[in-house]
């Protein structure tokens, strides 16, 4: 046994790491066992070590639900440059980046190659985020101004000169020759989308005790007294849409405060949300960049929050079905290259309405002569049982293997059609009315031959069909995302699916319910809003929570 006496958990871990057991910090259970006998659970090495691993458990299990704001004080946020029809050049040589190799701060807009980088972090100011002063003047950068800018001053072209010409401010996005800038206006009013921008001196920080990187720690966020003020949080992963999600995340922080653009590989909803409950009874806009699954998520973890008032949603699709984003207004696909300021101003110009929330409770029978426990879900968009969640099943599992490397949204339609094409060979879920009940508002359904059955609380469905309004009586198509009610169809086969996507075929509509009941005899595999998994036997009830405000795109082309 080894008894220490008087040792700092630093030096304790110092020890463990000379003694090839640093991987104490790593909650495996052979490391556990490993360690602990030659301690001994009554020394004072043996509690320390107990100690660090429970913290290490419980901070992985709880996660941080505070917001971590990057503070580019001393560094540039820098990001590696695209190559575009427009011209790079150094902020601090000025010499053009040929070939594109180079970077640029997608905070503040500075360039630099290679060899420059420590000096534009040593001499250029970046974008700050916070501050102590009342009255904001312009942060001008020079040159590599957007293509089509104008000088706000004389309202010419500007950067019609070749290298490193004009300026450009990072808050307000205005952009002045170098002749008329001492012309221009000292302050600045942050531009055309002043209403949606959270400006330094309203944003309160805290550094994280004993942090030795560059995050800081929100800590309040004051309202600066401007009218129509509803300020934007953006959210997004940057890895949805083959990484479409890091270029989003880039170019918003152009146009807003860096801060209230956060990243969900970094951060879950709950933190970012956390924005609606420092500024509570403020409106708060959230806009997130995803699929219908990012989207589901963000709603429930609001819902969960008890925000009050909830956060009125925006979309941006990264996705490869945008189901929401289509009956919302929002489109079908992003654009290779986001306008965000045609963004911003849809989002400026939106009309708020209510989406339905609906619970969906998972009533788990004994499976192996195992009871398993009961779960609850959210669903939005539409919830499948059959041959369509199959599919999505067996994507699913594609996409999240270590294989699946490449991704863009026709290489994800394509895995979708082989594996549709395998389900049609296969029909695994043929007879599928032998494996279930259906009742709607407690009234038992008699169900025909079917392989799916899909519960609709939105007018889209498989990237775009309504299959609720493809009938001959108008007088049946009734569909609203606000009622309280369901619509629930059933799907005869994969071949009948692809006739539903051409147009070519109509559902069989089984009816319309406040209340749906789903009592699954067999394993059977189901969807909610594009996340699918394999479901044993136990009944599934659907019934309705309560609405969630949502932004409808009036601007759509």
């Amino acid at each position: 046994m080894i008894i220490f006496e008087n040792i700092s958990p630093k030096g304790l871990k110092r020890w463990l790491l000379k003694n090839k057991l640093g991987a104490i910090f790593n909650p495996n259970m052979w490391i556990i066992q490993d360690l602990f006998p030659p301690f001994g659970f009554t020394t004072f090495a043996g509690v320390a070590a107990l100690c660090i691993i429970s913290f290490y458990i419980i901070k992985k299990i709880s996660g941080d639900v505070n917001i971590d704001v990057q503070d580019h004080s001393k560094h540039h946020s820098w990001t590696p440059i695209n190559m575009t029809a427009r011209a790079w050049h150094c902020s601090i040589c000025e010499e053009l980046l040929i070939h594109g190799i180079g970077v640029y701060c997608d905070c503040c807009g500075i360039c630099a190659d290679p060899e420059c980088v420590k000096k534009a972090d040593q001499i250029l100011k970046c974008k700050i985020i916070t501050g102590s002063y009342v009255i904001h003047v312009h942060h001008w950068v020079k040159g590599n101004l957007p293509l089509g800018a104008t000088c706000c001053v004389c309202n010419d072209d500007c950067s019609m000169e070749t290298g490193l010409t004009d300026f450009r401010c990072c808050w307000c996005q205005r952009c002045v020759h170098t002749e008329c800038q001492k012309l221009a206006d000292e302050i600045c009013d942050f531009g055309p989308y002043k209403e949606m921008i959270v400006p330094p001196n309203c944003v309160q920080v805290a550094r994280r005790k004993g942090a030795l990187n560059k995050h800081l720690l929100l800590r309040g966020v004051k309202d600066p007294g401007w009218e129509k003020w509803s300020p934007l949080v953006v959210i997004a992963n940057k890895k949805s849409g083959n990484n479409d999600g890091a270029l989003v995340l880039s170019e918003f922080r152009k146009f807003l405060n860096p801060a209230q653009v956060i990243d969900l590989t970094n951060r879950k909803p709950s933190a970012a949300l956390q924005w609606c409950v420092l500024l509570a009874p403020k409106v708060v806009k959230v806009l997130v960049a995803g699929g219908d699954g990012t989207i589901a998520w963000v709603l429930t973890s609001s819902h969960k929050l008890d925000l009050d008032p909830e956060p009125p949603l925006a979309i941006m699709p990264l996705g490869t079905g945008n189901d929401l984003s289509r009956v919302l207004g929002w489109g079908k696909e992003n654009s290779p290259e986001p306008d965000i300021p045609k963004i911003l101003s849809d989002i400026q110009n939106a009309r708020l309405s209510q989406l339905d929330r609906w619970q969906v409770e998972m009533i788990s029978t004994r499976h192996l002569g195992i009871r398993m426990p009961n779960k609850t879900y959210y669903m939005y968009n539409y919830l499948s049982v059959g041959a369509d969640a199959q599919v999505a099943l067996n994507f699913h599992k594609t996409r999240d293997s270590a294989f699946y490397i490449y991704g863009s949204r026709l290489f994800n339609k394509l895995l979708y059609f082989c594996f549709g094409t395998q389900q049609a060979v296969t029909a695994d879920c043929k007879n599928l009315e032998q494996r279930l009940d259906l009742y709607l508002d407690g009234k038992h359904i008699p169900l025909p031959k079917l392989e799916s059955i899909v519960v609709l609380n939105i007018s889209s469905w498989g990237a775009g069909v309504n299959l609720w309004g493809m009938s001959e009586d108008p007088n049946k198509n009734i569909h609203s995302y606000h009622d309280g009610i369901l619509e629930v169809v059933g799907i005869y086969s994969l071949l009948h699916i692809v006739q539903l996507l051409l147009g070519i075929s109509t559902p069989i509509k089984l009816g319309q319910a406040k209340l749906v009941e789903i009592k699954l005899k067999e394993k059977a595999p189901i969807q909610i809003d594009g996340e699918p998994w394999e479901q044993h036997p136990g009944v599934l009830k659907v019934n309705h929570v309560n609405t969630c405000p949502v932004l409808v795109n009036q601007n759509i082309d």
